[in-house]
């Protein structure tokens, strides 16, 4: 028989006094806003934040260049396969802002920090970024092919990391399964 789990956060949620990070209030609190790419893959080649700086109520506006030797990228994702011997792996790291080429479409080009939420976000519209369309890969067999856009330029190809993963012992455990469906 099943028993009924009682939520806890229903009463707050369905009434409207749920609070979510997005509700804090703290005086003196800044808010960030971020300019994202539109393209999935493309070449920045310029960035002009000058009118989001002069915009009242902006407090600073960040590229990757005003980042200097802090711009660096974040830690890697996946594992490094160093003890197997058929592994390929190319660790790549998420950087903090674009620098050269965008990667993914939504990959953050500048942030804004501002004493509101609101112009913060009006201030994002006031950067004009130059950026240079390329094909993106967009099927992934297709982007494992020959001539296919690189994603990371210093690449070879668009493969990430090869495994090969044994768990257990497939045939037995079909034989298992065949003399469990016979009901013997």
């Amino acid at each position: 028989m099943e028993k009924r789990i009682v939520r806890n956060e229903d009463p707050q949620l369905l009434t409207g006094q749920a609070q979510f990070v997005d509700d804090v209030e703290i005086p003196g609190m800044l808010y960030a806003a971020f300019l994202r790419s539109d393209y999935a893959h493309a070449r920045l080649m310029s960035i002009d934040v000058s009118a989001a700086r002069q915009r009242p109520g902006v407090v600073a506006v960040f590229t990757a260049e005003d980042m200097g030797d802090d711009w660096q990228p974040g830690p890697s994702f996946g594992f490094p396969a160093s003890n197997c011997k058929r592994c390929y792996f190319n660790s790549r790291r998420q950087v903090p802002l674009v620098k050269d080429k965008v990667r993914h479409a939504g990959e953050a080009i500048a942030v804004v920090i501002a004493e509101s939420r609101y112009i913060a976000e009006d201030a994002v519209e006031d950067i004009l970024v130059e950026l240079e369309p390329l094909e993106a890969v967009v099927d992934l067999e297709k982007g494992l092919g020959v001539g296919s856009p690189l994603v990371h330029d210093d690449l070879g190809s668009n493969l990430a990391a090869h495994l090969l993963q044994k768990k257990g012992d497939y045939e037995e455990a079909k034989v298992g399964l065949i003399w469990s469906s016979s009901g013997e």
